[in-house]
């Protein structure tokens, strides 16, 4: 069976005693929720390549008017896009041949020619260590993308290449350039041929289609108008990005997430069908950073950093996983075989909040019931 319809059967066919050992974490996410933390939430847990636990809690919207949080829920997933589109489209890619992780940027985005950015190689972009600053100014996405790459490389670094980690999104806004120049196709296109389509999602895509905005989580109220279906992010809603950003941009469930992590689990393997490289999966999930940056991150996925607060205290150190500004986050453990989803739209009503302490715990919770 596959589509919505057999999820549900498939929780049915679980043990009294799983549901019971996640127990806790329902209590748990009912709180936040009850205490404003978050307006709701969907959570997925899979473990040994089953789907153990998948459950909402509070509602998806709160104004202009309340509605219950469901499992099909759709949410910005903010920079999962990272590791879910960008960094997996550049590495198979890599790993294909078509072109290098240690080429440098200029090779495929001459706008940075002659400048310190283009010098820089591929690699480190998927690593934060290019030496960006989180974000550039705004202003440098009111027109085409060739005009964007031309005003990233005028703009100052923050750090030498390859001395600091510096979490930033213009690397990734750079990684999705050079895929798009060397591919000859939109990120949301390569992405979609890559890993959506044969992951047979149908609901995890750039951007909403207008029949699903309505079980779509909204975020925060831009110009008097709530954000549903439009990406959350302001820098990937500009003229040079049209909601297709390397950084943000994605929107999906927690079952489909769950599925993606699923076959990061298996190798890159989703059934029978091979989604991606074991050598693309192996670089994106162990340790490509110098000792000298004081983190442990893939290429996309983050190890162990100051944004690791996913793993909670259960997970092991191999394990691995990434957050976004929205409220989500995602988190793979092979030791354990397992992996754990939360998805909320925190940023709704009324701004970002810190969710380090929720997702720790919120992991913790969901590591405990999935060692019973």
């Amino acid at each position: 069976m596959s589509g919505h319809f057999a999820y549900p059967l498939a929780l049915m066919a679980q043990s009294r005693s799983r549901v019971r050992a996640f127990r806790p974490l329902a209590e748990f996410l009912r709180a936040q929720a009850d205490e404003g933390v978050i307006p709701g939430a969907v959570v997925a847990a899979g473990l040994r390549g089953a789907l153990v636990y998948h459950a909402a809690f509070g509602h998806r919207a709160l104004l202009p008017r309340r509605e219950r949080m469901t499992l099909r829920t759709i949410f910005d997933l903010a920079s999962l896009t990272k590791v879910m589109a960008t960094a997996p489209v550049l590495v198979e890619h890599a790993a294909r041949g078509a072109l290098s992780l240690l080429d440098p940027i200029e090779r495929h985005l001459p706008e940075t020619a002659r400048r310190q950015v283009g010098r820089i190689p591929l690699h480190r972009l998927l690593t934060h260590s290019a030496g960006f600053v989180p974000d550039n100014p705004i202003g440098d996405y009111g027109g085409s993308k060739r005009a964007l790459y031309s005003a990233i490389a005028r703009e100052p670094l923050e750090s030498p290449p390859g001395s600091r980690f510096d979490y930033s999104d213009v690397g990734y806004v750079l990684a999705q350039g050079v895929a798009e120049r060397r591919l000859k196709r939109g990120l949301d296109q390569l992405a979609a041929d890559l890993i959506f389509d044969p992951l047979r999602f149908r609901d995890t895509r750039f951007g909403v289609r207008v029949r699903d905005r309505g079980r779509t989580a909204p975020t925060e109220r831009v110009r008097g108008r709530w954000l549903r279906g439009v990406v959350h992010d302001p820098r990937a809603r500009t003229p040079a990005l049209e909601g297709v950003g390397g950084h943000a941009g994605i929107f999906g469930t927690a079952i489909e997430v769950g599925r993606f992590c699923q076959m990061i689990l298996r190798k890159g393997m989703h059934g029978r069908t091979r989604v991606l490289s074991e050598e693309t999966v192996r670089a994106m999930t162990t340790d490509q950073c110098e000792g000298n940056l004081g983190v442990r991150r893939g290429f996309g996925f983050d190890i162990d950093s100051p944004y690791s607060s996913p793993r909670g205290s259960l997970f092991s150190r191999s394990s691995f996983g990434h957050s976004g500004w929205t409220g989500v986050s995602l988190w793979i453990d092979p030791e354990m075989d397992a992996y754990f989803v939360l998805l909320t739209n925190a940023v709704h009503p009324d701004g970002h909040k810190d969710l380090k302490a929720l997702r720790s715990e919120a992991a913790t919770l969901a590591a405990r019931a999935m060692r019973r």
